[in-house]
């Protein structure tokens, strides 16, 4: 009889064991993979507020999908765009000076760096980024643009004038074309879109006449 009792004190306690085990015990490696598909989700629910310009419930989400690693710099930089979108520009241009650390020659990084330069409000900086960037890369439409534009919006219309005929010439299909020279019309003196001057300026190292 005590053996019989014994015995089913050993079976009860090995049952009630493997009973607690199964709720609580995980096989190697389930943990790590429950993390990462919760990175997953975190990271689809960040799109999803992304793409209804929720940018703070979006930061938050790609903050979260960030603590798992395959998905980290998917995140980062999904997060860094979070921060140009919301205007958070330091937080924006720390994201994207990280960013370029990590790939120093990619030119659409810096050329995110200028444009967030120019929205802080450091004109001088943002006018030189972008000149070293389109004399780096003179077919990069793209990129000449981008410097017209800033060139017209700050009022440096000199500079502008020579950018736009050098935009005109390269592309001579570029949409801002137009609108271009209806603005440089406005700031240039007998400013005309189908003539070049002669005597244009060039561009100065200096940017110290931009008006800001």
């Amino acid at each position: 009889m005590k053996k019989l009792a014994l015995k089913s004190i050993i079976l009860l306690s090995a049952f009630s064991f493997l009973s607690c085990a199964s709720s609580s015990l995980r096989v190697p490696g389930e943990t790590a993979l429950i993390l990462k598909n919760l990175a997953s989700e975190y990271f689809t629910v960040a799109e999803g507020y992304m793409e209804i310009k929720n940018y703070s419930k979006a930061i938050e989400y790609y903050k979260l999908a960030m603590r798992n690693d395959d998905l980290y710099l998917s995140a980062y930089y999904k997060l860094a765009r979070c921060y140009v979108f919301a205007k958070d520009w330091d937080n924006a241009i720390k994201s994207y000076k990280y960013l370029l650390d990590l790939d120093k020659d990619n030119t659409a990084l810096k050329a995110s760096l200028a444009y967030i330069t120019a929205m802080q409000g450091n004109i001088d900086d943002a006018i030189m980024q972008y000149k070293a960037l389109v004399d780096k890369n003179p077919y990069d439409e793209n990129l000449l643009e981008s410097y017209v534009a800033l060139l017209i919006n700050v009022g440096r219309g000199e500079d502008a004038e020579a950018s736009f005929f050098v935009l005109k010439e390269k592309f001579p299909d570029n949409k801002q074309v137009a609108s271009f020279a209806q603005q440089l019309a406005e700031i240039v003196d007998n400013f005309d879109a189908d003539k070049k001057p002669e005597n244009t300026k060039p561009e100065s190292a200096s940017v110290s006449e931009v008006k800001k």
